[in-house]
């Protein structure tokens, strides 16, 4: 008869804990949606990179992961003759441990690129989603009047490769 009495009472505690158990959420949250900035700068890197990674177009790879054949370029940005610092982190998810080909770990603008293969070049449109900004043509985040692309002081299309050792400057006006 005692038995008896602590079933149900058993049963609820297990419920109960079950329950409980089951709303919690094992690992990181869902990523935001990447969402493309249009304001003035600063601009820092993106906090949920993963959802930039994907929309870039990129694999997520390892954090360790480092490529074939990595390399580094620099990348200046000069919006109304200011410079505009390159965060670090553009193309790194450290919560998920995950990363970009292309991605910045200081604010120098030295970006890595750690492409799977050799013949990829990722390009400056792809940079710029990862950094989570409007990027065409024509503008940079709000800024769209007279962007100029140079790349090793030569006169670059807005989605030229980024290439090994390059000197890329991107500048523009409102």
């Amino acid at each position: 008869m005692r038995a008896g009495r602590w079933r149900p009472a058993a049963a609820a505690a297990v419920l109960l804990v079950s329950g409980a158990l089951a709303g919690c959420q094992v690992g990181p949250a869902a990523p935001a949606a990447a969402e493309l900035r249009t304001g003035a700068p600063p601009w820092d890197a993106p906090r949920d990179a993963v959802s930039y990674i994907d929309k870039a177009g990129f694999e997520r790879l390892p954090l360790d992961f480092s490529g074939p054949s990595p390399y580094t370029l620099t990348i200046a940005v000069t919006v109304d003759g200011k410079p505009v610092q390159v965060p670090a982190g553009i193309g790194i998810d450290k919560l998920r441990a995950e990363q970009a080909a292309i991605h910045t770990h200081t604010t120098d603008g030295q970006v890595w690129v750690e492409a799977k293969t050799a013949s990829e070049h990722p390009t400056l449109a792809q940079f710029f989603t990862l950094w989570g900004l409007r990027y065409d043509a024509k503008c940079l985040a709000d800024a769209c009047t007279d962007l100029k692309i140079t790349v090793n002081g030569t006169p670059a299309p807005w989605n030229t490769p980024l290439t090994r050792n390059a000197h890329v400057i991107v500048t523009v006006r409102h």
